[in-house]
């Protein structure tokens, strides 16, 4: 018999990221995972008997039987899956970005708040260890550069490279700026799709910081890094080896140390924050109004990418919010 704390748990598509959060709730103490659901059968046969799940091939099946559900579908669906179970009451976990546009993140975060329900959106960098150390040292950002180059592979084509690898990073400089957003400059171009492939943005805050945003899943080589500028000093941190590099300076001499830190499963502690959330009533480290503030940053970064200019500050005015 589950024990009376378990947290019942259902997964909405299972493709290569549902397919990780089901073997992490399977393995996780506090939840049992009920049910998976997938419209393709097979697919959704094949999990529930890899995870002892039962297979269903409609989301609304698992109202009633879930306290709690990871969505993973592509982001077109994020919104009406996310709105049919948040309606009912059961705890949500979307993979980012939390939605198509700002106007249908803005209605989960509403309906979740009007529901009580955790509504926790999936930014996973947040997790990195290697982030983590970077924003625990960082004190006075001046200038923050992102890299984010993947090579191609074919998957998340239904968005482009803004809302599919660039949205990482916009909410990593809005976790570190900490400041609203008064002007926007973006470029992009498609490569192997009808949608931008590769992406950079600048975005300006109120208090002075600059944060460049370079995106790219065509390239020839993968990258995950994040830089930080303060006076006197400049942090890297590499999300793929989880390494932070401290260079600093003055007087014409600089040293740099570079940190190796531990290696983690960041999906295994966004699925850890998420039960724990539901347990406890409070909200998690990444909450619905964060993927609303990126999302809000990245449909200004797409307008500016469609306008060719920087946008005026009232169209970010607010952000984050």
């Amino acid at each position: 018999m589950p024990a009376a704390d378990e947290v019942r748990v259902g997964v909405v598509g299972l493709g290569y990221f549902g397919s990780h959060h089901a073997r992490h709730y399977a393995a996780h103490v506090g939840a049992r995972l009920v049910a998976v659901v997938d419209a393709d059968a097979e697919r959704a046969a094949a999990a529930a008997n890899r995870f002892g799940a039962e297979p269903l091939a409609d989301h609304r099946a698992l109202i009633g039987k879930v306290d709690a559900v990871s969505i993973t579908v592509p982001t077109s669906l994020h919104h009406a899956v996310a709105s049919d179970l948040i309606d009912a009451g059961i705890h949500v976990f979307v993979e980012k970005p939390i939605a198509s546009d700002a106007l249908q993140a803005s209605e989960l975060v509403d309906m979740a708040t009007a529901k009580g329900v955790i509504l926790q959106v999936g930014h996973i960098e947040r997790y990195a260890p290697a982030f983590r150390a970077l924003r625990d040292r960082v004190k006075a950002p001046r200038v923050i550069e992102c890299v984010r180059h993947a090579t191609w592979t074919g998957r998340a084509t239904d968005v482009d490279v803004v809302l599919d690898l660039m949205i990482h990073d916009i909410d990593l400089a809005l976790t570190l700026a900490d400041s609203p957003i008064v002007s926007v400059e973006a470029a992009g171009a498609p490569v192997a799709t009808r949608l931008n492939d590769v992406a950079e943005a600048r975005l300006v805050f109120a208090n002075g910081v600059i944060a460049t945003l370079a995106a790219s899943r065509v390239a020839a080589n993968a990258q995950r890094a994040i830089s930080v500028t303060e006076e006197g000093r400049r942090l890297t941190a590499d999300l793929s080896a989880q390494t932070l590099s401290i260079m600093t300076g003055a007087d014409g001499a600089a040293s740099t140390e570079t940190i190796k830190l531990a290696n983690a499963d960041n999906l295994a502690a966004e699925v850890n924050a998420f039960l724990q959330s539901v347990g406890s009533g409070a909200p998690p480290p990444v909450d619905g109004r964060a993927g609303l503030a990126a999302m809000k940053v990245a449909d200004a970064v797409l307008a500016a990418i469609s306008n060719g200019r920087v946008l005026p500050p009232a169209f970010t005015d607010g952000v984050p919010a």
